[in-house]
């Protein structure tokens, strides 16, 4: 499974293997994740991506899901965890 998740500069820029990233989930508006980052790869461009995005992809990450920016900063997510997926995050 991929999940795209969408960061704020900071963030994005942080995030590392074995890391974290917090975002909004492409596609899903008002879906806030909150991801343990596992091992970075290289992102392959697919011809869809938008030129003046920037992309990151990471494997064997887990990623929880909450309704609420508030919900998501306090730890009250809305499902068990996905384990083993493969996140992209964008800025």
């Amino acid at each position: 499974m991929v999940i795209r998740i969408k960061a704020i500069k900071a963030e994005f820029k942080a995030s590392c293997t074995n890391g974290c990233v917090y975002g909004e989930m492409r596609g899903k508006r008002g879906l806030y994740v909150y991801a343990e980052l596992g091992q970075e790869k290289s992102y392959i461009p697919s011809p869809n991506d938008d030129p003046k995005t920037e992309y990151r992809l990471f494997t064997g990450c887990s990623v929880f899901f909450a309704k609420t920016q508030e919900k998501l900063n306090q730890g009250e997510f809305e499902a068990e965890d996905l384990p083993n997926v493969t996140v992209i995050i964008y800025c």
